[in-house]
């Protein structure tokens, strides 16, 4: 897909990986931007570093059920990025509270199946792309987060699952997996600042930059002849940006 002119959706675009995406869309000519996340200083940098073709959304999406609306309100938009997404910070699972454990859910899974489902009937015919934000933890172990883990493997699962919309709906649903990448998530993974257990993981992982993500959703966008249901991670070693693809043919 051709970027130029085309309506964006980013979420979590407040920061880091949305924030860096939304950047690159309108340097390749987005027509129009909508940026949507809770954190309303953020939203607004963002948008004053996009310019004229940035619009703002402060919305919560741990509240699911108000998704169909505000998408449905935008009008026509070619691209969804599914990008918000969260860690569980102290108390950390099995010591958190139900209510915790909801709010984790719902913004890392639920929010992300919501958004696709109503975007998904909104481009069907018509085309489109949907990029939902992973991580390579899904693709190992040894991270410590339960529930970030398991949230981040669901909408994995998810995503190859919507392989088959390209071909019955012409919607294209991928996902991107960031590896260790310099946002402000990383430093609310404890009760003050990074959790402990974040201590090698920091030491002997190199981080990459937030555009490292960003450039692979671009590439994911921009690639019409993916067939859905497709993925790539992105990880730094040795300076370099290194992606693993992987593709999902429809059953």
């Amino acid at each position: 897909m051709d970027i130029a002119g085309r309506t964006i959706v980013v979420t979590g675009a407040a920061a880091g990986i949305g924030q860096a995406a939304a950047l690159a869309f309108a340097e390749l000519g987005a027509g129009r931007i909508h940026l949507a996340d809770v954190h309303a200083a953020g939203l607004a940098e963002t948008a004053e570093r996009i310019g004229q073709a940035a619009t703002v959304h402060r919305i919560d999406l741990a509240e699911v059920a108000k998704i169909p609306g505000w998408l449905n309100g935008l009008g026509d938009y070619d691209v969804l990025f599914n990008n918000a997404g969260v860690v569980a910070g102290a108390p950390a699972f099995p010591e958190a509270p139900l209510e915790k454990l909801q709010w984790i859910v719902d913004v890392n899974l639920t929010s992300v199946v919501v958004a696709t489902q109503t975007a998904a009937q909104a481009m069907r015919g018509r085309g489109g792309v949907i990029v939902n934000t992973v991580s390579t933890v899904v693709l190992g172990k040894g991270f410590s987060d339960a529930m970030y883990a398991a949230t981040k493997s669901g909408v994995m699962m998810f995503t190859r699952c919507c392989a088959g919309l390209k071909g019955d709906w012409n919607v294209r649903v991928a996902g991107v997996l960031p590896g260790l990448t310099d946002t402000p998530i990383l430093h609310k993974t404890g009760a003050d600042g990074a959790a402990d257990w974040m201590a090698p993981i920091l030491a002997n992982n190199e981080r990459c930059a937030p555009r490292d993500i960003a450039d692979a959703v671009i590439d994911l966008v921009r690639d019409d002849s993916l067939p859905g249901g497709d993925w790539v991670a992105v990880r730094r070693s040795g300076g370099r940006v290194e992606r693993q693809w992987g593709h999902d043919e429809p059953a």
